[in-house]
């Protein structure tokens, strides 16, 4: 293999180590309390932890390139978390 191709190979590896940390440090606080699939689905959840006053952060997988395309069927992925702190309180509010 030229040195260009074990150059290129090492700055590849080196970006999935630094990635993995850095999605390790910024969710090392919080918790995944629920999936929701669809936008019917999400705006349930998240009216529930409103009601109960419960804070959250929601991550959608595969939009970090830009919009998609809306599909007839919303099969979007809502990733909703809260701080370990508060999953109780969240646990508590999605059985209401």
């Amino acid at each position: 293999m030229p040195l260009f191709g074990w150059v290129f190979l090492v700055i590849v590896m080196v970006g999935i180590i630094v990635g993995s940390l850095v999605h390790k440090y910024r969710y090392r606080n919080i918790d995944l309390i629920y999936t929701a699939l669809g936008q019917e689905n999400y705006f349930n959840v998240i009216a529930k932890l409103k009601a109960d006053g419960v804070a959250y952060k929601v991550r959608i997988p595969g939009q970090a390139f830009g919009d998609r395309e809306r599909p007839v069927k919303d099969n979007t992925q809502y990733d909703i978390y809260v701080k370990k702190a508060d999953a109780h309180l969240a646990a508590d509010a999605l059985r209401k």
